[in-house]
């Protein structure tokens, strides 16, 4: 059985990529990749290149902010939130899988009109 690779689909629509996503949907503040990666249970290096990608995208912004280490211990670090484009790629979640990757477009309204086809 040859293993099917899902990398000439957008990178919005990893499945690793929905993970992340899904999650900064739920959230209203920004976190640090340290939390992403725990959350997905990934590696933070992997995590750190994913979102880099995803912000490449628009579909995540990435914020300086102050995270605390510990008492007294305070750095600055990069944080992330969703934008609406990656709300918006978080909601294909709920199709069937092969019609969300099946989908391949290179701007948000050929996605658009791709997924509208796709119902």
């Amino acid at each position: 059985m040859t293993k099917h690779s899902n990398r000439n689909i957008p990178v919005e629509q990893w499945p690793e990529s929905l993970e992340i996503l899904r999650h900064l949907a739920t959230l209203s503040e920004p976190i640090p990749i340290k939390d992403v990666a725990h959350y997905v249970s990934a590696p933070e290096i992997s995590t750190r290149n994913r979102l880099a990608k995803l912000e490449a995208q628009g579909t995540v912004r990435a914020l300086r902010a102050a995270a605390n280490l510990g008492p007294g211990k305070q750095v600055t670090c990069t944080h992330y939130v969703i934008t609406q484009y990656g709300k918006d790629c978080a909601g294909t979640c709920g199709q069937n899988q092969s019609t969300a990757f099946r989908v391949s477009a290179n701007s948000v309204f050929s996605w658009a009109a791709a997924m509208g086809a796709s119902h």
